[in-house]
């Protein structure tokens, strides 16, 4: 798996689309990771495990690291919901992360206290104290949605940027 020093996101929250006046009101962001395959084996490891079957949901607790091909997220608690694919085949639908939810990309990260990720959608919500790093700039503000596909991201609610001229 990445090492922990190239952990690359904190992922799981509810997958919403901004509406354009939401837009409007927050601050565009871009993580560098566009192009995203979520097609991609998942790869999870945690100190605990626990699967309902009955549920489709998996439980992962403690030091939890997340990879799916660059992608890789970290939090104290995950929560996986899973059901049957157009194959028969068990696949993931929603990833949910809590506490100390991390994204990192090559030159930019991203924080938050939650986030979900959506697979379908290509989507990663992530809310609650968000902060995001791009070079010596910072944004930080109640909610980032970012479309892994797009590569494009918008941080909503409460938005303080600091920008360093000559430091980016």
């Amino acid at each position: 798996m990445i090492a922990a020093a190239r952990i690359s996101a904190a992922l799981v929250s509810l997958a919403l689309l901004l509406t354009p006046p939401a837009l409007a009101q927050g601050t565009s962001v871009s993580l560098g990771i566009e192009g995203h395959d979520s097609t991609q084996p998942v790869e999870i490891t945690s100190e605990q495990l626990s699967v309902n079957q009955q549920s489709g949901q998996a439980e992962f607790t403690g030091n939890v690291i997340v990879g799916q091909g660059d992608l890789v997220m970290t939090c104290e608690r995950m929560l996986v919901e899973y059901g049957s694919g157009d194959g028969g085949n068990n696949e993931i639908r929603l990833i949910r992360m809590f506490g100390g939810v991390t994204f990192v990309g090559s030159s930019e990260a991203a924080e938050a206290d939650e986030a979900v990720y959506t697979l379908a959608e290509d989507t990663i919500v992530l809310t609650g104290n968000v902060l995001v790093t791009q070079g010596a700039t910072a944004i930080s503000g109640n909610q980032l949605t970012y479309n892994l596909q797009s590569g494009s991201g918008a941080v909503s609610g409460n938005v303080k940027t600091v920008l360093n001229p000559g430091q980016n």
